[in-house]
């Protein structure tokens, strides 16, 4: 084993450990390592989408991400450098952060189904620019929860040429009203959302083809 590996076990070994202390779940725990998620955030994602009766799916990190959560800042939307094997990024002013839960997509209950709360700028098209009052509150709220912030608005909403789609190497979780999934491909995101009545706006490639 490396150097860097040795450090990494020796890191994550002792996140675990804080999690253990602090009362997290053995099962969020495993979810972690699959998810590279801050096990707390796991549980708070769980708890969080049971009281507000909403489906949360995101882009999970790498798996590796999991050691840092805590000691370094969430990747900002800005930042155009790339997380690496560890887990992390250095952005221009050699500023290090942690790779982010990129949100894909909220869904609240109605009836027996699920419907859309986009979280993405009002304007269509636009990247950035003001959301919602029920996505800025939501995200807010759940923001004042999380060790690892999100970022950024939902992938899936983003109805532009730029959306970046899926690639095949991404893995995803989500959290329906508490109940909580590792997705380990986008095939594996994209049955979760059949199975529960939701709009997977990517082609088979994995480009984007616009929310419905």
């Amino acid at each position: 084993m490396s150097g860097l590996g040795k450090i990494f076990d020796a890191v994550a070994h002792a996140k675990e450990n804080e999690w253990r202390r602090a009362g997290t779940s053995p099962e969020n725990i495993a979810f972690a390592r699959s998810t590279g998620m801050d096990a707390r955030d796991i549980a708070t994602l769980r708890l969080f989408a049971s009281q507000e009766r909403i489906l949360i799916a995101v882009r999970c990190p790498k798996a590796t991400a999991r050691a840092w959560h805590g000691a370094f800042g969430a990747k900002t939307g800005a930042t155009k450098a790339k997380s690496g094997d560890s887990g992390l990024a250095v952005g221009k002013s050699g500023r290090i952060m942690v790779s982010d839960y990129d949100l894909m997509s909220v869904w609240k209950q109605a009836g027996a189904g699920f419907t859309r709360i986009p979280v993405t700028a009002m304007e269509p098209g636009a990247k950035r620019g003001r959301w919602s009052p029920e996505a800025t509150r939501l995200i807010r709220a759940l923001n004042g929860r999380l060790i690892t912030r999100i970022q950024h608005g939902c992938q899936d909403d983003w109805q532009s040429a730029d959306n970046p789609g899926v690639k095949d190497t991404d893995r995803f979780a989500a959290t329906n009203q508490g109940a909580f999934q590792f997705l380990s491909s986008p095939s594996a995101c994209a049955a979760y959302y059949r199975d529960h009545g939701l709009d997977w706006p990517y082609d088979s490639s994995g480009s984007y083809t616009g929310a419905g």
